[in-house]
């Protein structure tokens, strides 16, 4: 059951996360079951806030003050892992965000970011433009190349929704962030990080037509 595996996940990500100081904040995902008899992972009150056409730093404010995410990075960058389960434990839908902060904490709110420069390096450049980051699965909302049924989108924009090959596992969203984003981090704790998670095989979900534009593979 891909609901056993997700739990599993979640609990060596959060344990990895805080063991390389790279979670400042945590909330773990609560488990809650809904009137349709299907078992929601990770809802937060307040998130919906990031899918409305207001300005960015409006939107991370609203996540960051409420506490509406489950990891928070030195940087101030907010991660959610969101996840629908039919009652049988099998995979409905998912959400997965990376809210970076538009602004880098002060010296004094996070003084480990700029004192261990050989792990915050990457990420204290001033040439450096952030931006929110999205893996959904959604199969009932599906229109073929418009709208895949597992996507990533990059930004906010409306219409950004590049195919993934299949839906995306917790420990494979974190590391696609550490390793494109967080490299010194990653590097500094690379035998942490590689050490064998338990896993399932997805079923793929891109289509044909979805294969033959640019599209993500993620194991």
């Amino acid at each position: 059951m891909s609901l056993s595996i997700v739990r599993a996940q979640l609990r060596d990500v959060y344990s990895r996360l805080i063991g390389a100081s790279l979670s400042v904040k945590q909330f773990p995902p609560v488990e809650k079951g809904d009137l349709g008899g299907r078992i929601r992972v990770g809802d937060l009150a307040t998130t919906a806030i990031a899918l409305r056409d207001v300005a960015y730093d409006v939107v991370y404010e609203e996540l960051n003050s409420n506490d509406a995410y489950h990891v928070k990075m030195p940087d101030g960058g907010l991660l959610i892992f969101q996840y629908v389960f039919s009652a049988g434990g099998d995979m409905l839908k998912h959400r997965l965000a990376f809210f970076p902060s538009p602004v880098l904490p002060t010296i004094e709110e996070a003084p480990s970011l700029y004192e261990r420069d050989e792990l915050y390096g990457d990420i204290l450049r001033t040439m450096l433009v952030r931006f929110p980051i999205r893996f959904d699965y959604n199969p009932h909302a599906h229109q073929d190349i418009a709208h895949p049924q597992s996507h990533l989108t990059l930004g906010q924009f409306e219409n950004c929704r590049i195919p993934v090959s299949n839906p995306v596992m917790p420990n494979t969203f974190v590391m696609f962030l550490l390793r494109n984003f967080y490299f010194r981090s990653y590097l500094r704790n690379k035998n942490r990080f590689e050490k064998r998670m338990k896993s399932v095989q997805m079923k793929r979900t891109i289509t044909s037509a979805e294969e033959r534009i640019a599209y993500l593979v993620v194991g």
